[in-house]
């Protein structure tokens, strides 16, 4: 069990949350996509002060990191009253700041990002990059800026295939397989888990992608219009993708590592699991993962949380990895065992 803590708006006031539905509360962390706590709470007269705190941009403070209450669901029955609060992660904030300024170029991830910090930033975010075996690149940017910093930061994302982990107002960004650790705590059939679930898809399935980069001024291209073809082309044809046009691009081969990347050359695969039992990954950790009904033997990624606070015996609900690597991978287990 942990404290859950109420903060006013102003920051002058605070109390640990109590008399909540406790079955409600959950804290739910999806890569790069959300971070929010939601919860159920019924006005008693034990938490009568606390149930007052509760409003908008009030503040929910679980394992120490801020979450700021972006949505209430009101209901009254009689004289008992029951808000639904939904709270989005402090990083979430960061849209409520802008750069104006544009600026174009090749550019590493660094210094994009100091860009888009040098406006000001009153609301005192701080930031670094950790990527100790230089698997960032430069990336050709045209008249990057002139938007919030949300918007901003999910462009790097894509453009350098990065991962952010907020932790609190500071921002630490990975190369999307360069974070995480082993770790030995396995998920394994009939040991902890009697499910998987893995949703397989083709319907985005394709095997090649067209590249336009920027025109000069007199209208001529700085290179002329790339093509990358997929190798699964020998097995499943050619399949086109819709082209990749974006201005940003000069050097030709910055394009094509583009389209390796934006090219969905393979099936969509995303996994999910309940455990039996609580286990402990951390965002981005890789956990061995057994299951002997599909011969799967391998460290999946987790990519997303849903955590069970309030109730310590419930056990996490894990998302794994459907990065190409892993999951292609899975996939010839999975062809193996006659699944697809």
């Amino acid at each position: 069990m942990i404290d859950i803590i109420i903060r006013n708006y102003e920051g002058t006031k605070e109390e640990i949350l109590i008399d909540y539905d406790k079955d409600s509360f959950f804290e739910n962390w999806q890569q790069n996509e959300t971070w929010e706590v939601c919860f159920s709470v019924s006005r008693t007269q034990n938490n009568e002060i606390t149930f007052g705190l509760i409003d908008y941009e009030s503040k929910v403070i679980v394992n120490g990191q801020e979450f700021v209450i972006k949505g209430m669901v009101q209901a009254a029955n009689g004289e008992k009253v029951t808000i639904d609060v939904t709270a989005t992660h402090i990083y979430y904030t960061i849209q409520d700041q802008r750069q104006y300024k544009e600026i174009t170029g090749t550019r590493s991830i660094n210094q994009l990002l100091t860009h888009v910090f040098s406006s000001g930033n009153e609301n005192h975010f701080i930031w670094e990059v950790i990527d100790p075996n230089n698997l960032f690149t430069t990336v050709q940017q045209e008249n990057f800026g002139n938007a919030n910093y949300l918007n901003l930061i999910e462009e790097i994302i894509k453009d350098y295939d990065a991962v952010v982990i907020p932790n609190n107002k500071k921002l630490t960004f990975y190369p999307r397989e360069g974070y995480g650790k082993k770790i030995e705590q396995q998920i394994r059939y009939k040991y902890n888990t009697d499910n998987v679930i893995f949703d397989i898809d083709t319907y985005s399935f394709r095997t090649q992608i067209r590249g336009i980069g920027k025109k000069k001024e007199d209208g001529s291209e700085y290179f002329p219009p790339v093509t990358y073809t997929s190798p699964q082309a020998e097995i499943w044809g050619i399949r086109i993708q819709d082209p990749v046009e974006d201005e940003r691009y000069t050097i030709v081969g910055n394009m094509k590592d583009r389209l390796k990347r934006e090219l969905q050359d393979y099936p969509a695969v995303s996994g999910t699991t309940t455990l039996k039992w609580k286990i402990s990954p951390n965002k981005g950790d890789y956990v061995p993962f057994i299951y002997e009904p599909l011969n799967i033997r391998t460290y999946i990624q987790v990519v997303g949380l849903k955590t069970y606070h309030a109730l310590p015996n419930k056990p996490p609900e894990i998302a794994l990895s459907n990065t190409k690597k892993t999951m292609t991978s899975i996939l010839t287990q999975l062809s193996k065992k006659g699944v697809v």
